[in-house]
């Protein structure tokens, strides 16, 4: 036997220190995006202010679907928001920047109507995503039986169609024809709202369903049943599921079982309540119209959802899902979360959780803070913001070359000395002919460090981000 067998193996650690031959590269600020899904479920606009945001502002969120390298050594920011596409493969200049991780692509078109700068610099701007018709009605419901008022009441938080289709909810029957419709008729005699919660093992197609769990409101578990999956179990994510290998050995429920089952529960005007619920929906192949998700309900100001386990922590003060997860558990979590938001909170302020109608230009007040924004503009579309005392560019509305050539100067005066980075933001309208040279020519007279954010429009959605 070998004297050092069975023994650990100690490794030297080398420490080098920094020698007069050894040379030191420069940092670089660099940005690449990691996460290409995350911003699909966002609006453009949206993600472009919480982008900014994190970029030139102080404690602020870090978007984790981009990483960036040295994000304290930017000194110019430019901002373009180009209304109309470009084909970089075919670009002479920007087909070097035509990468996979400079590019965000959005699948809708932006919801921002109007005067683009207000939809930029202010938040709180559009329609409250829980209706703003709430507080009316309330007062429609004065005299109604407690459990219809209470019916009614979670009826004003259910997602309406844009909301389902932003968050990738099984909708359109075209796409999702062979799932199972929730549509029969109205049960009587009961209170019509249920939690859900599913869990998934991953098989050679895809995460299946293995389990499913229904609450009605008083708590009690209307339906728990192991579900046996379709095809063969690559992998049980016990961790994050709570099954076993034992658990499903003997199980014959299959998948269009437990739909029959949860169908003859539920109707169509049955208001289901779950923690992201179209993962739900779409392992049991569902599809429900009437839902209250609480990861939307609790939603932060910069569009991000928190976890069920973050929540329950945060809002009920309690510690789940510590070894493994069990669906009983977390439907009756969500049911306590939306019970917290829509019958308690709500009566105080929903401003807690949701955006105000009123426009607010925080965006700008922040971004401010850095005290030098340019705006490369005609008046006529960015006066209203001129109170902000915001450093300004007069250029016609038409005239992009101009807007340009005045984006490139202001690029090349940028002060060496100074200790903020400077902001240029510019609409171009139109796609010139000579949009590529002079873009280039803004990109060489840049100094080192600047970050460009172009924002394409067209048929294709999406953003690209070139450093210097």
């Amino acid at each position: 036997m070998d004297k050092n067998e069975g023994e650990p193996e100690i490794k030297k650690m080398v420490c080098v220190q920094p020698g007069a031959n050894q040379i030191r590269l420069p940092q670089k600020v660099d940005i690449s995006v990691i996460d290409h899904e995350t911003p699909k479920k966002y609006f453009k606009l949206k993600t472009l202010q919480n982008l900014l945001m994190w970029l030139f502002c102080k404690n602020q969120v870090n978007p984790l679907w981009l990483t960036v390298t040295n994000k304290h050594l930017i000194r110019c920011g430019v901002v373009m928001n180009l209304n109309f596409g470009l084909d970089l493969q075919q670009s002479q200049f920007l087909s070097q920047f035509n990468q996979k991780d400079k590019i965000v692509q959005f699948k809708e078109l932006d919801q921002g109507k109007g005067n683009f700068w207000q939809s930029l610099f202010y938040t709180r701007y559009h329609e409250d995503p829980v209706f703003q018709t709430q507080k009316q009605q309330k007062l429609n419901q004065q005299g109604l039986q407690q459990e219809e008022s209470i019916y009614n009441q979670y009826k004003n938080f259910i997602l309406n169609r844009e909301q389902l289709k932003n968050n990738f909810y099984p909708i359109d029957e075209k796409i999702y024809h062979d799932y199972l419709k929730i549509d029969g008729e109205v049960q009587i005699n009961r209170m019509n709202i249920f939690a859900i919660d599913c869990e998934m093992v991953q098989t050679e197609n895809k995460l299946e369903l293995a389990r499913v769990s229904i609450v009605d409101y008083n708590y009690q578990v209307v339906l728990d049943i192991l579900v046996k999956p379709q095809t063969k179990i690559l992998d049980y994510n016990t961790r994050y599921s709570g099954i076993t290998e034992d658990m499903l050995s003997n199980v014959t429920v299959t998948l269009s079982e437990a739909q029959k089952i949860v169908k003859s529960i539920l109707d169509k005007d049955s208001i289901l309540i779950g923690h992201s619920l179209e993962n739900d929906l779409n392992a049991l192949q569902i599809m429900h119209y009437k839902c209250v998700d609480t990861s939307v309900l609790y939603m932060t100001e910069s569009n991000r959802k928190l976890s069920l386990k973050n929540l329950a922590y945060k809002y009920l003060n309690l510690s789940i899902q510590k070894d493994t997860h069990d669906s009983n558990e977390d439907a009756k979590i969500a049911l306590s979360l939306a019970k917290l938001r829509i019958e308690i909170l709500d009566h105080f302020s929903s401003a807690l959780f949701t955006q105000q109608n009123q426009a607010v230009p925080d965006v700008l007040i922040q971004l401010k803070k850095l005290g030098g924004i340019h705006l490369v503009e005609s008046k006529q579309e960015v006066e209203f913001l001129l109170k902000f005392d915001v450093g300004f560019e007069d250029v016609e509305q038409i005239n992009d070359e101009k807007k340009m050539l005045r984006m490139s100067e202001l690029l090349k005066q940028r002060n060496a000395n100074a200790v903020n980075p400077k902001l240029i933001f510019a609409q171009i309208y139109n796609n010139f002919e000579q949009f590529e040279s002079y873009f280039q020519n803004m990109y060489n007279q840049a100094p080192s460090q600047t970050i460009f954010i172009l924002s394409i429009g067209g048929e294709q959605q999406q953003f690209l981000l070139i450093t210097k």
